[in-house]
């Protein structure tokens, strides 16, 4: 087996103990006496759909561990070849048998009085879900997966050589952060070279991407895959227009704060234009925050923040600790970026990042912990589906966490805590407006799918002369063209990324509550985590103590908010 269930939490009650499901033959027959079982009784149904969970979480979890094994180490041919043989051989046959158990929940849910609270949000799931699918779409999304492991290869494999040493581009970050303008302008353009190798390629898989993609939205009926990932991800609360009215918001509200920070920053570093490598600096020429060395350092303070927001966590993110659930340090075949992901049969977190000693994996391995304690707080909801939350809630989470974590931070860095919290602040004003270049470029990729990747490159450079303008790229004009290669999520989870500057107006809420009653904010903050998914999106919100908006009357009084700490800091 792979996945050691000997003195598990959860015990199956449905499927054999012994159940492989990392082939299908295994699965089959669950999915099929499921689709097949007499349902005469709403305690039937019930009963019935915990079977259903168990199944899925079974399935999932098996799906989860093969990529997290696979992202730790794209270079290592097994890991991929086990990955892969779970995309293309087990995962897609499960597909058929999953509409036909939607169809029959929702038939059965018709037929019983099941309550509406409990059951609302997994009916209209249900119900959306089996409006989207379509039997043909499956070998797409399988080559959709492939090319995502592709492009995770590719990213993965990236090297510098710098000093005497290989470094991945994680690693060689580090050195923007340098008060030697030349080491940081060197390092940028060995990045940047090195990354520009493989421009040609991630344009190719990049652009079958957004064909296949195209093509799943028309085969289920919808006029562009924006419509269909809007739909996809349940986005039930809000609209195309809502998100383009929000980069207009960022536009007219943040960009002016970015703007002046940035003027502050230049006026600082003494340069006449700010440049790529100039906005990780610290501008006062004081040298970089390093606040740890090694991952077990970064594990060890993290830990003692947590137990001072809440003992509870503390003793939560302890437990992943001693349970091996964490993947820290960036190295050589390890895919980029940071995740959580849950185990769904176990009901364990794991954490996965490329920590090389900065401020920023601080403020990740916080942002993951937030994610990892709301997997654990809805661990003991029985019905899976609940056990996710709506990915602009679940960013609440992990943004939460980390401005409740604030206080805390001086575990790290004691005297300069003061001058990292200010840095917190900055990053959040220059984020939004990186955000919305990274939404506005995905809807007019998928609304202009005609305009091939030389068209989204044009539109892309637009964006940053928008959203951006306070960067002087003059003589990098190529390697602007292809600056949203960088984001992942472009490739991986597309049309996710607003849900960060939907999630980051919750958080900052959530931070200015701590401000009047930190022990009543932390309390909300856990309340609305262990809710999971079961209720809407705007219900979550209200739990944490937020309103869901974002519109210009929610981001100003917030952006003004952050402005005066950083005035105070």
């Amino acid at each position: 087996m792979s996945n050691a269930l000997a003195g598990t939490e959860f015990p199956r009650k449905y499927l054999k103990p012994e159940a492989d499901f990392g082939e299908w033959a295994t699965a089959q027959p669950y999915f099929q006496e499921l689709c097949e079982r007499p349902i005469a009784s709403q305690a039937a149904l019930e009963q019935w759909l915990l079977d259903v969970s168990e199944l899925e979480a079974a399935f999932e979890e098996e799906g989860s561990r093969r990529y997290t094994a696979m992202t730790c180490q794209t270079d290592d041919p097994e890991r991929q070849q086990r990955f892969m043989h779970y995309v293309e051989n087990v995962a897609p046959k499960a597909e058929p048998w999953r509409d036909r158990i939607r169809r029959k929940f929702v038939e059965h849910a018709g037929q019983f009085d099941l309550p509406k609270k409990r059951y609302e949000v997994l009916i209209r799931s249900a119900r959306n879900t089996i409006e989207l699918y379509r039997e043909e779409n499956i070998p797409l999304l399988v080559e959709d997966q492939k090319l995502k492991t592709e492009q995770q290869q590719i990213t993965g494999a990236m090297t510098v050589p710098w000093d005497g040493e290989e470094l991945t581009l994680q690693q060689l970050a580090r050195y923007l952060e340098e008060p030697d303008r030349a080491v940081r302008e060197r390092a940028w353009r060995l990045g940047a070279e090195r990354f520009s190798k493989d421009f040609a390629a991630l344009d190719a898989i990049y652009s079958k991407m957004v064909a296949l993609r195209h093509q799943v939205a028309t085969n289920a009926g919808c006029r562009d895959f924006r419509q269909y990932a809007f739909r996809a991800y349940e986005r039930f609360d809000y609209t195309p227009e809502d998100c383009l009215a929000f980069h207009d918001a960022i536009e007219k509200v943040v960009l002016p704060a970015a703007q002046q920070l940035a003027a502050e920053r230049r006026s600082n570093l003494k340069v006449p234009t700010l440049r790529p490598w100039d906005m990780a600096v610290d501008p006062e020429g004081r040298p970089p925050l390093r606040p740890f060395e090694t991952d077990g350092q970064l594990a060890d303070g993290c830990s003692r923040i947590f137990h001072r927001v809440d003992g509870e966590l503390g003793q939560i993110f302890d437990t992943l600790r001693t349970r091996d659930q964490l993947d820290l340090a960036s190295r050589k075949g390890k895919a980029p970026g940071g995740y959580q992901v849950n185990y769904a049969e176990q009901r364990v977190p794991f954490i996965f990042m490329n920590a090389v000693g900065t401020e920023g994996d601080v403020r990740t391995l916080l942002h993951e912990g937030g994610h990892a304690f709301h997997s654990w707080a809805c661990r003991q909801e029985p019905l899976l589906a609940y056990r996710g939350a709506p990915i602009e809630f679940a960013e609440v989470a992990s943004m939460g966490m980390e401005c409740l974590a604030l206080p805390h931070t001086d575990a790290f860095f004691g005297p300069d805590q003061d001058r990292a919290t200010k840095r917190f602040f900055e990053k959040i004003v220059q984020f939004f407006p990186f955000m919305a270049c990274i939404d506005a470029f995905q809807h007019h990729v998928y609304t202009h799918v005609e305009d091939g990747v030389e068209g989204w490159k044009d539109y892309w450079q637009q964006l940053t002369r928008r959203f951006a303008p306070e960067v002087d790229v003059s003589g990098l004009e190529h390697h602007n063209r292809h600056g949203w290669q960088k984001k992942l999520h472009i490739f991986e989870v597309p049309f996710y990324y607003v849900e960060y500057g939907i999630a980051q107006l919750g958080a900052l809420q959530v931070w200015l509550n701590a401000q009047k009653d930190y022990a009543q904010a932390v309390a909300q903050y856990r309340h609305a985590l262990s809710l999971g998914g079961s209720r809407p999106l705007p219900e979550l919100f209200a739990a944490a103590g937020c309103r869901f908006d974002f519109s210009e009357k929610t981001l100003r009084p917030l952006i003004d908010a952050v402005m005066e700490k950083i005035g105070r800091a």
